[in-house]
Parts: structure tokens; sequence; C-alpha cells
């Protein structure tokens, strides 16, 4: 009996811990960091910094206790009800046909997109507080994402996570973007707090804002979505992920140019991983007659990899030629737009071509927001392939509510092999009235970028159910302009006219009248006189008492 007894008791034991086993496993949250370098050429460097934060629910997310997982962030989650975010500020614009395509595209200025979870009761106010506490977090103008820049897409900006139910509703959705929204070093900081060490250690100490406000690419990113953890999706997980895209010039960052190092490029040196990731990862794309120093890693699907684990100190890494490279090494991207303004005056247009370099046919989703002043007339909508007009495949056109809310045109397309599709869609400008405009009204509007949709695996991509997202350049649309001179001459003489009026009203109502005596001199020289004689009287009378 004895050694039953024993036998059940540590039974028991065993049973016990592999339940709090269990249980630890199923709320776990983990951390990967990597830094990827590619080398455009001799004369260009692409980093692109991605850290990925994953937490593990057994039920839904709704924590009380935060570790890894920033808990500011994750708060502002659960308050307005986001199931899936996605949000980038971006400073230049990226040259598809020079760099190819990037690890994570972006528009010019700030982008938004939120996807809200099923069964949220007021949609168009939790965008609202949510825009505003992101605008807080990140420093940002966010607040001005208001319903005159808010659409909600039909068939762009699909959901990229792991959706409830597997059924899609866009009514949940929110876009909006401000393509003349800067990135500065104030957003920069509070993105880097939101990271397990910060920018104390592994690839984040190479983001050195000095440093990186000088490159000619730079673009943040935060990304947080619901993923599966095993096959069947039993199993979910939240996952954040931040990246930084940033493009050197080579030329202009050091004199020992083709060669560069961290050094010279970042102005730190690199250090080892940070001891709460799982994984610390530097990757560069070696060009061919290019070496590494110190020559340590291992080549992996095209990249010289290190771990930073295995660095006992800060080291700084050198890419050194063999001999003056002097041809590219990226390729073009396969898809690429270029938009513009078209027409004089009043009327105007849209025009963009969507170019196809590949040997078959693409398709894709075309997605642009147009402002309420500018009257789209969608009659003139125009596709072109090769200088003859095609049908497109479907197209969504969400009208304009003046002073309220934005237009949304979305074109799905068939382009050609090899081919040139040209896109074009009229509008005529309208009139605001002097207090809508900006500060800088000469300047002139600025439109969100364009956006092409496509799926990877049309590209050769081997990640199925990913898209790719191409973007334009932003527009610069001039609208007329009304003379503010007019306001300023009409308040200068409403002032002159009342000081005069009101001034001389007031003076004559509170000036005190009195009468002048007829024995009083009124002229200058009878005053003169009559001042002498007081003074000799008042000598006379003087001497006259001291003599007494």
């Amino acid at each position: 009996m004895h050694v039953q007894r024993k036998i059940f008791w540590l039974l028991g034991v065993h049973t016990l811990l592999a339940s709090l086993s269990i249980s630890t496993i199923a709320e776990t949250d983990s951390f990967y960091e990597s830094v990827t370098m590619d080398v455009f050429g001799h004369d260009q460097l692409y980093s692109f910094f991605n850290f990925t934060t994953q937490w593990i629910f057994r039920d839904q997310f709704n924590p009380q206790h935060y570790n890894l997982f920033p808990r500011s962030f994750g708060q502002m989650m659960q308050k307005y009800n986001v199931s899936e975010l996605h949000f980038t500020m971006t400073q230049g614009l990226w040259r598809y046909n020079v760099w190819g395509l990037p690890h994570a595209s972006a528009p010019t200025g700030a982008q938004l997109w939120v996807w809200f979870e099923k069964g949220t009761v007021d949609v168009d106010k939790s965008w609202l507080g949510f825009t505003n506490a992101l605008s807080g977090l990140f420093c940002a103008s966010l607040n001005l994402i208001n319903k005159a820049v808010t659409v909600t897409p039909k068939l762009s900006f699909r959901p990229s996570g792991a959706v409830e139910g597997g059924k899609i509703d866009s009514s949940y959705l929110r876009y909006g973007a401000l393509a003349r929204e800067n990135l500065c070093t104030e957003n920069l900081t509070p993105w880097m707090k939101l990271l397990p060490c910060g920018s104390k250690a592994g690839p984040s100490y190479l983001l050195n804002p000095s440093r990186l406000h000088h490159s000619r690419y730079l673009s943040i990113g935060i990304h947080f979505k619901p993923v599966c953890v095993d096959t069947g999706c039993d199993v979910t997980a939240i996952q954040l992920q931040q990246h930084v895209s940033v493009v050197y010039d080579i030329r202009s960052a050091t004199d020992e140019m083709p060669n560069f190092s961290f050094r010279s490029l970042f102005h730190r040196r690199i250090k080892p991983g940070c001891k709460l990731a799982e994984s610390s990862i530097l990757k560069v794309k070696m060009p061919k007659d290019s070496y590494l120093v110190p020559a340590i890693g291992e080549e992996l699907a095209g990249y010289l990899t290190v771990d930073l684990f295995s660095l006992n100190s800060d080291t700084n890494f050198e890419v050194k030629w063999k001999k003056r490279p002097s041809t590219t090494t990226r390729s073009p991207a396969p898809i690429s737009s270029h938009c513009y303004v078209t027409g004089l005056g009043i009327d105007g247009g849209i025009m963009c071509s969507i170019t196809n370099t590949l040997a078959h046919n693409l398709t894709v989703v075309f997605f642009q927001v147009i402002p309420w002043f500018l009257h789209t007339q969608l009659h003139t909508l125009q596709v072109e392939v090769g200088g003859m007009k095609t049908s497109p495949l479907a197209v969504y056109f969400a009208p304009a509510k003046i002073r309220d809310t934005p237009q949304t045109l979305e074109v799905v397309l068939s382009l050609p092999a090899d081919s040139v599709t040209c896109l074009r869609v009229d509008f005529s400008r309208g009139f605001l009235t002097w207090t809508e405009h900006p500060p800088d009204a000469n300047h002139g509007f600025y439109v969100t970028p364009a956006t092409i949709t496509i799926r990877s695996s049309d590209l050769g991509s081997e990640r199925p159910g990913v898209v790719e997202r191409i973007y334009s350049e932003a527009l610069l649309i001039n609208i007329p302009v009304p003379d503010f001179s007019m306001p300023y001459n009409v308040i200068c003489l409403v002032c002159t006219v009342i000081a005069v009026a009101f001034g001389s009203l007031h003076n004559i109502s509170t000036r005190r009248l009195q009468k002048v005596p007829a024995s009083q001199p009124s002229t200058l020289k009878a005053k003169l006189m009559l001042l002498k004689s007081k003074i000799f009287h008042k000598k006379e009378k003087e001497l006259g008492q001291a003599n007494t």
C-alpha cells in the first residue's frame, strides 16, 4: 500500500507539472529581430530592420499582465476593439524601376488602415478615438484623419491575418492617409520604446536618428494582426511587427566609396543581440566581387547570415570590393506605376500608367482616394492598352459628400504581358470658402498616392495568400484661390472708420468744457506781458518786505 501511494503521489505531481507547463506554453510571448541589407550597385545600401513580437492566447486577447508585448499599445487595441492594424510613415519615394520591390511597401506620408472586431457598435466613433490615441502615442498629426479623408474600401486592403469565421465584412474597415505628413525624430522615438530592448542592443542600436534623416528614403511601420499558430488555426496568437526601411547614399556617407562600414553609414557599431529575443540575425546580400570584414557567418538563401548572439562586443562590419563594380545588382520591379495630373484651369484629370514587364497577364486592383472638392466624372473613366480602349473587369465608385466624405475609386484591371496600361478619369475643380484654405493656400492640395494590389504568387513569390502593394507618387493639385488681400483691406477700412467715427464721438461726449473769463488775455503776447508783470510785481514785494 505504501508503494502504491507513492506511485499515485508521483503520478499526481507529474500531472500537475504537465498541466502547469501546458498553461505556460498556452500563453507565452516571444520576440525576434533581424536586419537585412542589400547593396544596390555600388552606391546605394538598402537596410530593412524587422522586429516581431508574438503572443499566444488560449481564448482571446484580453490580457491583464504584459511581458514583452508593449502595454501602452496593447491597451489601446483592447479599448477600441481593433482586430488588425497597419500604420506607416514614410519620407521620400521608393523607386520601383531602380530598386525593385521592397520588403515592405509604403506610400509617401502617413497611411493607416484598421479592421475592427466584428460586433463593434459604432465603428466611426471607434475610428475617431483610435486615430486620436495613435496620434498621441506616436506624436503625429493623425488626428487630422477625419471624415473628409476616411473611406471604406471594398476590394483593397483585405485582412492579412486570421479572420474569425472566415467571412469578411468591409463595413468594419477604415482607411485614411495624409500625404503631406512628415516623418520626424519625434515619431521614431516612441516607436523605439515599443521594442523590448529599445535601442540599446541588437539591430535597433543602428537606428541612429541623426543619420536616418540623412538618407534618401526612410519608412517606419507597425502592423498588428492575429495569426494562426497551428495548421488548423485552433490556436491563435497576436503578432506585432515593427519595421524600418532606409536607403543610404554611400557616395555622400563615406570617402571610401565603394567600400563602406557600419560606422561610416550609421555612425555606430552593431551590438550583440537583445537578450530577450529568441533570435537576432544580420543578413547581408553580398554583391559579386565583394566580401565582409570580419569574415564570419554562413551563406543562406543568397544572404551572408550572422548570428548576433555570437558577437562578444560591438562590431564594425565592413563591406569591401575586390574591384570597382560597373553595373547594378538590383533588377527593377516587374510592375510599376506612374501618376500625374492633366488639364488646365477648372477642368483636369488624373492619368496613371501601369507597366507590366512579366511574360504573363496580371490581375490587379487599382485604388484611388479623391478629395470631395475634385468633382470626379465617372463617365470619363477610360482604360487603354497600347492605345486601344479596353473595359475594366470591375469598377467600384463611392461618390463624395460635399464637405463630408471623399470619393473612392476601385478598378479591377487585367494587365497583358509586357504592356503599359493607362487609366484616366476627369474631374472639375470645386471652390472652397476662404476659411477652408490652409495657411499656404497657393502651395496646393495633396492627393494620396494610388495603390495597386497584386497577389504575390503572380509575381513568382512562394508565399501563398500574401499580396504586394505598389504605390505611385502623391499628386499636388491647385484649386481656385480667392484674393486673400480683400479681407485684409476690408478689416483695415472698417477699423479706420470705427476709429475716426467712434474716436470723435467719444472725445465730444467725455470732454469737459469750461468758459474762459473775458478779463483774461487771449493772445500769446498778452499772456507773456501778464506773466512778466506778475514776476516783477513779486520781486518788488519781496524787496519792500526786506527793507522794512
